[in-house]
Parts: structure tokens; sequence; C-alpha cells
């Protein structure tokens, strides 16, 4: 039986952070309906991001995260140490 412990690393999304730049830099507001429209990604999905409630990672949608707003993965998301 295998008696290793589980651990949970808690990971921070910077999806809020990056929507702001681009609200700023775009001079406009930007809908989540909208980057929903363009990057194939529910809104339901994006609501959760936005809010740093995101409970699974899909690799699908951190590629559609990173074109739209032209970053890095390490840009998107960030380990949060213990």
């Amino acid at each position: 039986m295998n008696t290793d412990k589980i651990t949970f690393v808690a990971v921070n999304n910077k999806f809020g952070v990056l929507l702001a730049q681009k609200r700023a830099q775009e001079k406009r507001n930007i809908t989540l309906s909208e980057v929903a429209k363009v990057t194939g990604v529910a809104r339901r999905t994006l609501y959760a991001w936005q809010n740093n409630k995101t409970q699974r990672f899909d690799a699908p949608v951190i590629d559609a995260l990173c074109d739209y707003f032209g970053v890095e993965l390490s840009d998107l998301l960030e380990r949060v140490p213990e």
C-alpha cells in the first residue's frame, strides 16, 4: 500500500492582471465574453480564472490564454511556495 502523502501545490494565475493590462494597453473594456469568443475558452472557465478559483489547469486553456495575451506560461501561472 502506498502511504505517500499527497501534497497540493498552490498555484496563482495572473489572468486578471494580464486582462487589466490588455484593457489599459488597448484603452477599452474587454469582456470575458469577448475573450471567450476569441480563445474558444468557455466564459464560465474564464470567470474562474479571473477570480483565481481555478481548480484544474488544462493544457488547451493555458495554451489559448498564452496565445491571447502573447505571453509565456511563466507569465500566466506562478507557483506559490508554502
